[in-house]
């Protein structure tokens, strides 16, 4: 699913209110409506458009009624800086036969083992080991965010120091963060094709920019050598 979709779809607090709840345990439309306030109607209305997203899905216990349940592992980021927007949504999926999980032969075997107070201490020390990673990993993408907007802005007070008017500036900024066609920057920096162009052409003769061809399209790009090899 497109992630900015699903973003706007988690954009109401009811249906995260939805999604916390189901993430403790299983659910019924009565219960969530009784728990969250909220009549039923919408409470359904929410739901079918959490399940048409693939976030949740039911099943049907023995008096007919729907228990709604997380359905997928996924991680949605959503990345705000002063150089960059970006919503990724990563689906984690989950390889039994990877993780070493017993065959449906040996889980009466495996049930009496998890029944076991050491294997529940066992899991829980693992559990915490994986938390801790996980913080660290999110401290390591805090330093690597910051020291990606610092050179940034150096770039940029590079960038006015090189180029020889505004549209330059933009063009290298542009480019600075990913290659791209001429339509696309047409577009980004809503300037006629001409000027776009001619200023393309004056930084690659330069030596700042160069370009290739995929599927018939130039891409520019910055130089990876510089300036300093011309």
């Amino acid at each position: 699913m497109d992630p900015a979709k699903l973003l706007d779809i988690l954009g109401n607090e009811n249906r995260r209110k939805i999604i916390q709840l189901l993430a403790n345990r299983p659910c019924y439309v009565s219960e969530i409506s009784g728990r969250l306030g909220v009549g039923p109607k919408a409470i359904i209305s929410h739901l079918n458009l959490l399940e048409q997203a693939g976030l949740i899905e039911y099943s049907v216990d023995e008096q007919r009624r729907k228990y709604f349940n997380i359905a997928n592992n996924m991680r949605l980021e959503v990345l705000v800086s002063p150089y960059s927007y970006t919503v990724a949504l990563h689906d984690i999926a989950l390889d039994r036969e990877k993780k070493g999980e017993p065959p449906a032969a040996e889980e009466k075997e495996a049930s009496a083992r998890e029944e076991s107070s050491f294997f529940f201490l066992k899991l829980n020390s693992r559990l915490q080991e994986l938390k801790t990673r996980q913080e660290e990993l999110a401290q390591m993408q805090q330093r690597l965010q910051v020291e990606y907007t610092e050179l940034m802005d150096r770039c940029l007070e590079s960038i006015e120091e090189l180029a020889k008017n505004s549209v330059e500036c933009e063009l290298l900024f542009e480019l600075l963060k990913s290659e791209t066609t001429l339509a696309a920057l047409c577009y980004n920096l809503r300037l006629h094709p001409s000027i776009i162009n001619a200023n393309l052409l004056d930084l690659s003769e330069r030596g700042f920019i160069e370009y290739s061809i995929k599927n018939n399209q130039h891409y520019w790009k910055l130089c990876e050598t510089g300036v300093e090899n011309k």
